[in-house]
């Protein structure tokens, strides 16, 4: 499949709880409708995303849906059941194109700042505005900044060393040293664990890849969306089988700006990826989140599918 130009992209993701007893009400706040606009086409190594149709279908109806936007440009959107209901269904749908990366040049050629430099430049100065991006540069809630992040940094970068250069082998050799292993670790896994145990899923690495950044002064972001996957050659597409996806985007000086790399596949994100929201953490952007009161044990369920 050719990456090199525009993709129209389509994508189905369901959310399901089946209760054990009615849940008497419930509150939620749901990340799912992808991002679009200025933000999306900084960098040369970023790719533009155009939102052409958006669909949020909740069963039951809810009693009140509001729309409105976080602190980061994400789409949130909260709704309430103010009456008992045996399950609850979240279906969104969206149709996005996806523009190529307007970079396709080896990167060993493209002049990046270093990252030293990079990184000393974002310090504080008395009297002086932060910039916005420097928002990304702290420990959050599943990101601490750790000794053992910055240790694991050495390898990669040494204080001449261009950012986009030192962040792609860093990209590569947690692909390379840590094992994707489904259902090894869960969101409250502290990063540690996953650092000694070198195993976990897209979030995991896209924590940790976010730690190491941060540990030596750089500015760097969560992202969550998705991503195309190709059934085996002979075999169809199986709905429902695909899955939210995890990855990170760094800045990289405002020449370059975000670029975005994703440690679980060793790859730079192209036209198979569609980008719903960015955060400090996994914790901004969870897909849904709530409080049910009742309800008993829910059982969950989640189809998502790429075309």
């Amino acid at each position: 499949m050719n990456h090199d130009s525009s993709q129209i992209r389509e994508v189905s993701h369901e959310t399901r709880y089946e209760y054990d007893s009615p849940a008497e009400c419930s509150q939620q706040i749901c990340i799912l409708q992808p991002q679009e606009g200025p933000t999306m086409a900084q960098g040369l190594l970023r790719k533009g995303q155009r939102l052409l149709d958006y669909k949020l279908q909740i069963q039951p109806n809810p009693s009140m849906v509001q729309t409105s936007c976080d602190s980061f440009g994400n789409v949130v959107h909260h709704f309430e059941m103010n009456y008992p209901h045996d399950s609850l269904s979240v279906m969104s749908r969206s149709q996005v194109e996806v523009s190529p990366m307007l970079y396709n040049g080896p990167l060993d050629d493209l002049a990046s700042p270093s990252w030293f430099a990079l990184s000393q430049s974002m310090n504080y100065l008395a009297g002086q505005a932060a910039a916005l991006e420097s928002q990304f540069r702290f420990e959050s809630r599943h990101v601490p900044i750790l000794n053992a992040l910055r240790d694991y940094s050495m390898l990669d970068f040494w204080p001449d060393r261009p950012v986009v250069q030192a962040a792609y082998a860093l990209m590569q050799r947690i692909h390379r040293e840590f094992t994707y292993e489904s259902g090894s670790t869960s969101i409250d896994t502290p990063i540690l664990t996953v650092m000694d145990t070198r195993k976990g899923v897209c979030q995991d690495f896209a924590h940790v890849m976010l730690g190491v950044l941060r540990a030596i002064g750089l500015s760097a972001r969560y992202v969550s969306g998705y991503m195309l996957t190709d059934p085996p050659p002979g075999q169809p597409k199986l709905m429902g089988a695909d899955a939210s996806h995890a990855w990170v985007s760094l800045w990289c000086g405002a020449e370059i700006g975000w670029v975005d790399f994703d440690p679980t596949n060793n790859q730079l994100p192209d036209t198979r990826y569609v980008t719903v929201a960015v955060g400090r953490d996994y914790a901004d952007v969870p897909p849904i989140r709530g409080v049910v009161h009742g309800g008993g044990t829910a059982k969950l369920s989640v189809a998502v599918t790429v075309f």
